[in-house]
């Protein structure tokens, strides 16, 4: 056993995570097979010709955009919002953590929070001092591919969460007192002996050793659960989501290998490439061509033109990155309905599934509860009384907006077609806004939110 196996989830999903990241970044190029042989300079250049028609990761900011359009509810003891100003001790409010998390959720299906306290007795210091050296619980946020392996048991019929292991990287000193090495390291959290117990593996000597251990308490006590947080597309469960994203993302993949092909197709057939026929040259003869040059061939056969690509093959193609470019609107619309936009009778929805909803609405249900239980661990450990309520934007009243306009938006949005303002007006019409937010708070909403850490970061 070694603290770097991964769980057999983990190795199923990485893959549609790492095509959700690149395909959100626009790092798609990679997918594209070579041609028969094709030389490393000219699949260079085919697969360079055409840009990429970045549908995911406008739909991205859009439906992070839509959940944060208006204010979260919330409802917290005074000195959990003080803690709320500065949630990771990294200087990002809980609302910048709330757009990470939801960045997260939307783009791979999957998200965790570590809740945290600096080891340190804090007996040995006044309220006021613990707070002035933030001694305080604090969370820290992991992305898909950092958490590597997880177990739980069974207590009474119920799962408990009894290891998790995440991957970290790390600055190391070096002989170079201005240069920084950076190792990868790996954080366990486990139960042991019943308790919580939190453990550091590095590098040494080639193998992972575990080189520093804490025993976290909190009011004088151990604690009896790990205090990590799942949080997937749908649920708080440790199994691995479907990506939303991902549906999307394949063809927004495919669509970028009509597109080198169709770039690759026009490159060689609209240069014009002329031909002669029935004409030997003297040696060494060259024949320029020019508007003021005439060719003028003794051979009565001899005859000069232009080679004309003719046939529906390039038609084709773009036909088909056509309907991959509204198929692509479609799928980023579907993440925002709960039922089908047909002329069915009232009955027969009410039959069909009272409980139906969107994808993003179950993306900000999820992230809610995860925050709300986040926010109920810090509170204990604080022994801070009273209700916590932490809700994102669910009311995005879409029933109000058609169905077809719906994705026709998506797809100008997805296109760069649509600015933004008019995505706005009409999420406005259709209720979807906050009222008294105007389209520069809105814009900002979604310019303002946070990247999305990579793996270099806790």
């Amino acid at each position: 056993m070694s603290v770097q196996n991964t769980h057999p989830q983990y190795n199923n999903n990485l893959p549609k995570w790492t095509k959700c990241r690149d395909s959100i970044e626009g790092e798609v190029k990679g997918y594209v097979p070579r041609l028969a042989d094709q030389s490393n300079d000219e699949y260079k250049a085919y697969i360079e010709r055409p840009s990429f028609f970045n549908a995911t990761s406008r739909t991205l900011d859009a439906l992070v955009g839509l959940i944060h359009s208006k204010e979260a509810e919330i409802n917290i003891p005074s000195q959990i919002a003080l803690m709320a100003e500065n949630i990771t001790l990294d200087d990002d409010t809980l609302e910048d953590f709330a757009k990470s998390l939801t960045i997260e959720a939307l783009a791979v299906g999957r998200v965790g929070v570590l809740v945290d306290m600096p080891s340190v007795d804090r007996s040995q210091y006044t309220q006021a001092q613990a707070e002035a050296l933030n001694l305080r619980p604090y969370a820290r946020m992991y992305k898909a591919e950092s958490i590597i392996n997880w177990h739980s048991v069974n207590v009474n019929g119920v799962n408990k969460l009894s290891m998790v292991v995440l991957k970290e990287s790390y600055e190391a000193d070096t002989a170079d007192e201005f240069t920084k090495e950076e190792k990868i390291r790996y954080r366990v959290l486990d139960l042991y002996d019943g308790y919580y117990r939190q453990r550091i593996f590095q590098e040494v000597n080639k193998a992972y050793v575990a080189v520093g251990e804490v025993l976290p308490m909190a009011n004088g006590l151990r604690l009896d659960y790990i205090p990590f947080i799942f949080i997937g597309a749908s649920s708080l469960k440790s199994n691995c989501d479907k990506p939303p994203l991902l549906d999307l993302v394949e063809v927004n993949i495919s669509h970028f290998k009509n597109e080198v092909d169709l770039e690759h197709g026009c490159h060689f057939t609209a240069l014009p490439t002329p031909v002669i026929t029935g004409y030997q040259g003297a040696d060494n003869e060259k024949l320029k061509i020019g508007s003021t040059s005439i060719f003028t061939f003794s051979d009565p056969q001899a005859k000069a033109f232009y080679l004309e690509f003719s046939g529906d093959g390039l038609k084709t193609l773009e036909n088909r990155a056509a309907v991959k470019e509204k198929r692509m609107a479609v799928l980023g619309a579907r993440l925002l309905l709960d039922e089908k936009k047909t002329a069915e009778a009232t009955e027969t929805v009410a039959m069909r599934s009272s409980g139906e909803r969107s994808v993003l609405m179950s993306v900000a249900l999820t992230i809610s509860s995860g925050i709300t239980k986040m926010l109920q661990i810090m509170a204990e450990w604080e022994n801070v009384s009273g209700d916590i309520v932490y809700n994102l934007n669910t009311d995005y009243n879409l029933n109000t907006m058609d169905a077809q306009l719906l994705a026709q938006l998506m797809g100008g949005v997805q296109a760069g077609t649509i600015p933004a303002s008019v995505l706005f007006y009409n999420m406005r019409q259709g209720e979807l806004i906050e009222e008294g937010m105007d389209f520069e708070a809105f814009q900002a909403g979604i310019e303002t939110a946070p990247p999305a850490l990579s793996l270099k970061t806790k």
